[in-house]
């Protein structure tokens, strides 16, 4: 497996998918700020004030993250930040999953699709977690990456991105759909 992601190709698939996901999780917060803060505060493990300062530290972070997944010296660092920032991110919800909280929104991308928590979803984010701490591990043994490996992988990793975001918007549509009680009174 370690083989694999130290392909150069893969490598940066991988590096580029990863940073997609963080750059437009943290730039759907920057945009609704407020909104972030009340999810923050929703998840009820932090209290008020050092939830609006996570809630505006949060996408700044994620934005570096991005940006270090892209920059080879930066890039391991940048995964092991990931995975760390994925693996908390896991936990918070599992622990508002045991609590019987299933209701609330997970924040992860503000688009005004509300994805309800569940134990997929911190199923989902061990694998991101994973694919980060592979990327992390394997930078060391890869190899250098020529042109046309990178670009390919650039765009493998934005191709995958998207698959993901359409994904995730299909996950939020059950939230958007209106009461069978508002359109039996229309």
């Amino acid at each position: 497996m370690q083989q694999l992601v130290q392909e150069p190709l893969l490598h940066w698939a991988l590096r580029s998918f990863l940073a997609a996901l963080f750059a437009t999780a943290a730039l759907s917060k920057l945009t609704g700020m407020e909104e972030f803060y009340g999810v923050v505060r929703n998840f009820r493990l932090l209290p008020d004030a050092l939830a609006r300062a996570v809630a505006m530290v949060l996408p700044v972070a994620e934005l570096a993250v991005a940006a270090g997944l892209l920059i080879t010296p930066l890039a391991g660092p940048a995964a092991l930040a990931a995975a760390l920032l994925l693996a908390g991110f896991g936990l918070a919800i599992a622990i508002n999953v045991l609590r019987g909280r299933t209701q609330i929104d997970c924040g992860c991308f503000r688009n005004g699709m509300k994805q309800r928590i569940s134990w997929a979803m911190v199923a989902r984010n061990a694998v991101l977690s994973a694919m980060a701490l592979a990327a992390a591990l394997a930078l060391p043994g890869a190899r250098a990456a020529g042109l046309v490996d990178a670009a390919t992988g650039i765009i493998a990793g934005l191709v995958l991105i998207l698959l993901y975001l359409s994904a995730s918007m299909l996950g939020g549509l059950p939230a958007r759909r209106p009461s069978t009680a508002a359109v039996k009174g229309r």
